[in-house]
Protein backbone atom coordinates (compact mmCIF):
# COMPACT_ATOMS: atom_id res chain seq x y z
CA UNK A 1 0.00 0.00 0.00
CA UNK A 2 2.85 2.48 1.05
CA UNK A 3 4.55 2.02 -2.68
CA UNK A 4 1.01 2.35 -4.07
CA UNK A 5 0.65 5.83 -2.54
CA UNK A 6 4.25 6.83 -3.87
CA UNK A 7 4.46 5.34 -6.88
CA UNK A 8 1.67 8.02 -7.73
CA UNK A 9 4.06 10.69 -5.99
CA UNK A 10 6.90 9.59 -7.89
CA UNK A 11 5.00 9.71 -11.59
CA UNK A 12 3.36 13.35 -10.62
CA UNK A 13 -0.79 13.03 -9.68
CA UNK A 14 -2.98 14.55 -11.74
CA UNK A 15 -5.06 16.85 -9.35
CA UNK A 16 -1.79 19.29 -9.26
CA UNK A 17 -3.02 20.46 -12.82
CA UNK A 18 -1.49 20.05 -16.00
CA UNK A 19 1.33 22.08 -17.87
CA UNK A 20 4.40 23.28 -16.52
CA UNK A 21 3.96 26.73 -15.32
CA UNK A 22 3.23 27.27 -11.70
CA UNK A 23 0.49 29.89 -10.69
CA UNK A 24 2.95 30.87 -7.68
CA UNK A 25 5.29 32.69 -9.77
CA UNK A 26 4.44 36.11 -10.14
CA UNK A 27 3.92 36.49 -14.13
CA UNK A 28 4.90 40.17 -13.97
CA UNK A 29 8.23 39.54 -13.06
CA UNK A 30 11.17 37.63 -14.76
CA UNK A 31 12.24 34.80 -12.91
CA UNK A 32 14.50 32.28 -13.68
CA UNK A 33 13.07 28.77 -13.18
CA UNK A 34 14.78 25.34 -13.49
CA UNK A 35 13.86 21.97 -12.90
CA UNK A 36 15.20 18.44 -12.48
CA UNK A 37 13.70 15.05 -11.28
CA UNK A 38 14.17 12.56 -8.90
CA UNK A 39 15.47 9.71 -10.63
CA UNK A 40 18.29 11.66 -11.96
CA UNK A 41 19.19 13.04 -8.55
CA UNK A 42 19.35 9.61 -7.28
CA UNK A 43 21.66 8.01 -9.70
CA UNK A 44 23.99 11.34 -9.43
CA UNK A 45 24.48 11.03 -5.91
CA UNK A 46 24.11 7.38 -5.37
CA UNK A 47 25.39 5.49 -8.96
CA UNK A 48 26.49 2.33 -6.37
CA UNK A 49 24.91 1.22 -3.64
CA UNK A 50 26.92 -1.99 -3.00
CA UNK A 51 28.88 -2.66 -0.42
CA UNK A 52 26.87 -0.09 1.47
CA UNK A 53 23.94 0.27 3.90
CA UNK A 54 21.13 2.52 2.99
CA UNK A 55 19.97 4.67 5.85
CA UNK A 56 17.60 7.39 5.12
CA UNK A 57 16.74 9.88 2.15
CA UNK A 58 14.42 12.98 2.47
CA UNK A 59 13.28 14.83 -0.88
CA UNK A 60 12.39 18.73 -0.22
CA UNK A 61 11.47 22.02 -1.66
CA UNK A 62 11.40 24.90 0.48
CA UNK A 63 9.46 27.99 -1.10
CA UNK A 64 9.80 31.80 -0.15
CA UNK A 65 6.55 33.54 -0.31
CA UNK A 66 7.02 37.52 0.45
CA UNK A 67 4.32 38.75 2.84
CA UNK A 68 2.88 35.14 3.59
CA UNK A 69 -0.42 35.34 5.66
CA UNK A 70 -1.60 32.39 7.71
CA UNK A 71 -4.99 33.64 6.29
CA UNK A 72 -3.28 32.96 2.81
CA UNK A 73 -1.42 29.67 3.77
CA UNK A 74 -4.55 28.25 4.97
CA UNK A 75 -6.91 28.82 2.19
CA UNK A 76 -4.14 27.19 -0.17
CA UNK A 77 -3.66 24.29 1.71
CA UNK A 78 -7.40 23.43 2.26
CA UNK A 79 -8.13 23.39 -1.88
CA UNK A 80 -4.73 21.10 -1.98
CA UNK A 81 -6.26 19.02 0.87
CA UNK A 82 -3.33 18.85 2.90
CA UNK A 83 -4.13 17.98 6.75
CA UNK A 84 -3.06 19.76 9.76
CA UNK A 85 -1.50 17.73 12.28
CA UNK A 86 0.58 17.73 15.51
CA UNK A 87 1.81 14.27 15.42
CA UNK A 88 4.05 11.58 13.21
CA UNK A 89 6.59 13.90 11.45
CA UNK A 90 6.03 16.90 13.87
CA UNK A 91 3.77 19.68 14.05
CA UNK A 92 2.74 21.26 10.71
CA UNK A 93 0.75 19.69 7.89
CA UNK A 94 0.52 16.13 5.77
CA UNK A 95 -0.75 15.04 2.26
CA UNK A 96 -0.38 11.54 2.04
CA UNK A 97 3.30 10.77 2.14
CA UNK A 98 4.30 14.44 2.01
CA UNK A 99 5.23 16.58 5.59
CA UNK A 100 4.78 20.45 5.40
CA UNK A 101 6.10 22.92 7.65
CA UNK A 102 6.97 26.39 8.34
CA UNK A 103 10.53 26.60 9.42
CA UNK A 104 10.05 30.88 9.20
CA UNK A 105 7.48 33.39 8.47
CA UNK A 106 7.58 33.45 4.74
CA UNK A 107 9.04 30.38 4.16
CA UNK A 108 7.23 26.79 3.19
CA UNK A 109 8.94 23.79 3.47
CA UNK A 110 7.97 20.25 2.03
CA UNK A 111 8.86 16.73 2.20
CA UNK A 112 8.88 13.37 1.59
CA UNK A 113 10.98 10.53 2.83
CA UNK A 114 12.13 7.61 0.71
CA UNK A 115 13.39 4.12 2.07
CA UNK A 116 15.29 1.67 0.53
CA UNK A 117 12.66 -0.35 -1.09
CA UNK A 118 12.15 3.54 -2.74
CA UNK A 119 15.63 3.61 -3.83
CA UNK A 120 15.48 0.46 -5.85
CA UNK A 121 12.33 1.30 -7.52
CA UNK A 122 14.14 4.79 -8.63
CA UNK A 123 16.95 3.17 -10.00
CA UNK A 124 14.63 1.07 -12.32
CA UNK A 125 11.91 3.80 -12.76
CA UNK A 126 11.34 5.26 -16.46
CA UNK A 127 10.09 8.59 -15.27
CA UNK A 128 9.92 9.64 -11.82
CA UNK A 129 9.07 13.06 -9.45
CA UNK A 130 10.38 15.98 -10.90
CA UNK A 131 10.85 19.01 -8.75
CA UNK A 132 8.44 21.39 -10.48
CA UNK A 133 5.92 18.65 -10.77
CA UNK A 134 6.63 18.10 -6.40
CA UNK A 135 6.31 22.20 -5.94
CA UNK A 136 3.02 21.82 -7.44
CA UNK A 137 1.74 20.39 -4.13
CA UNK A 138 2.09 23.72 -2.37
CA UNK A 139 0.00 26.68 -2.32
CA UNK A 140 -0.49 28.27 -5.60
CA UNK A 141 -1.57 31.81 -6.60
CA UNK A 142 1.20 33.37 -4.18
CA UNK A 143 3.75 34.80 -5.02
CA UNK A 144 7.79 33.08 -5.10
CA UNK A 145 11.03 34.88 -4.65
CA UNK A 146 13.12 31.46 -4.08
CA UNK A 147 11.96 28.46 -4.31
CA UNK A 148 14.96 25.24 -3.78
CA UNK A 149 14.85 21.38 -4.26
CA UNK A 150 16.89 19.67 -2.35
CA UNK A 151 17.90 15.50 -1.74
CA UNK A 152 19.36 14.36 1.20
CA UNK A 153 20.85 10.84 1.24
CA UNK A 154 22.47 8.88 3.93
CA UNK A 155 24.32 5.53 3.53
CA UNK A 156 27.01 3.76 5.37
CA UNK A 157 29.52 1.56 4.51
CA UNK A 158 33.73 0.71 5.49
CA UNK A 159 35.68 4.19 5.88
CA UNK A 160 37.51 2.78 2.58
CA UNK A 161 34.29 1.84 1.11
CA UNK A 162 32.86 5.34 1.66
CA UNK A 163 35.91 6.83 0.34
CA UNK A 164 35.78 4.57 -2.70
CA UNK A 165 31.78 5.21 -3.07
CA UNK A 166 32.70 9.03 -2.86
CA UNK A 167 35.42 9.02 -5.39
CA UNK A 168 33.70 6.89 -8.14
CA UNK A 169 30.20 9.25 -7.94
CA UNK A 170 31.98 12.90 -8.44
CA UNK A 171 34.35 11.24 -11.50
CA UNK A 172 30.67 10.08 -13.15
CA UNK A 173 29.59 13.51 -12.44
CA UNK A 174 32.83 15.27 -13.88
CA UNK A 175 33.10 13.08 -16.65
CA UNK A 176 29.93 14.66 -18.36
CA UNK A 177 31.87 18.24 -18.49
CA UNK A 178 29.25 19.75 -16.58
CA UNK A 179 30.35 19.15 -13.16
CA UNK A 180 33.31 20.99 -11.18
CA UNK A 181 34.83 20.06 -7.83
CA UNK A 182 34.22 23.26 -6.46
CA UNK A 183 35.18 22.06 -2.92
CA UNK A 184 38.01 19.44 -1.41
CA UNK A 185 40.53 18.47 0.79
CA UNK A 186 44.45 18.97 -0.78
CA UNK A 187 44.90 15.39 -1.02
CA UNK A 188 42.03 14.81 -3.02
CA UNK A 189 41.40 13.45 -6.59
CA UNK A 190 38.80 11.26 -7.69
CA UNK A 191 41.33 9.39 -9.88
CA UNK A 192 44.16 8.65 -7.23
CA UNK A 193 44.87 5.10 -5.95
CA UNK A 194 43.10 3.81 -3.06
CA UNK A 195 45.04 3.87 -0.81
CA UNK A 196 45.97 7.76 -1.19
CA UNK A 197 45.88 8.93 2.48
CA UNK A 198 42.79 11.24 2.88
CA UNK A 199 41.53 12.89 6.39
CA UNK A 200 39.73 10.60 8.51
CA UNK A 201 36.31 13.56 8.01
CA UNK A 202 36.31 14.97 4.65
CA UNK A 203 33.74 17.05 2.50
CA UNK A 204 33.73 16.92 -1.32
CA UNK A 205 31.83 19.79 -3.43
CA UNK A 206 30.74 19.59 -6.67
CA UNK A 207 28.94 22.40 -9.11
CA UNK A 208 26.61 21.92 -11.95
CA UNK A 209 26.34 23.78 -15.09
CA UNK A 210 23.25 24.88 -13.79
CA UNK A 211 24.31 26.10 -10.72
CA UNK A 212 23.20 22.58 -8.33
CA UNK A 213 25.48 22.09 -6.10
CA UNK A 214 26.51 18.32 -4.69
CA UNK A 215 28.02 17.81 -1.23
CA UNK A 216 29.31 14.54 0.33
CA UNK A 217 30.18 14.27 3.66
CA UNK A 218 32.24 11.29 4.60
CA UNK A 219 32.80 11.19 8.24
CA UNK A 220 34.47 7.55 8.80
CA UNK A 221 31.95 4.63 7.89
CA UNK A 222 29.01 6.99 6.50
CA UNK A 223 28.25 9.64 3.76
CA UNK A 224 25.60 12.47 3.85
CA UNK A 225 24.71 13.78 0.49
CA UNK A 226 23.34 16.48 -0.31
CA UNK A 227 21.76 17.71 -3.96
CA UNK A 228 20.71 21.74 -3.97
CA UNK A 229 18.85 23.12 -7.09
CA UNK A 230 17.30 26.56 -7.07
CA UNK A 231 14.41 26.38 -9.51
CA UNK A 232 12.88 29.68 -8.67
CA UNK A 233 15.17 32.82 -8.24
Amino acid sequence: MRWVLLAVVLSGCAKCGGGAVDAGVDAGVRQVRRSTDLRNVIIQVYPEYRDTAFLDATVRVTRVIPGLSSEARDLGLKKLNWVATDGGMGAGWDLNKFHLDQPAHDTLQMSLPLDVDDIGRLYLSPASLSSMEMAMYLPRNLPTTKETFEVDVHYASSPERCTIRVRQAVSLLIANGQWRVTKSPPSWSPDAAADTELPENFVVEVTGADGSRITFDRARGQVRVNYSLVTVE
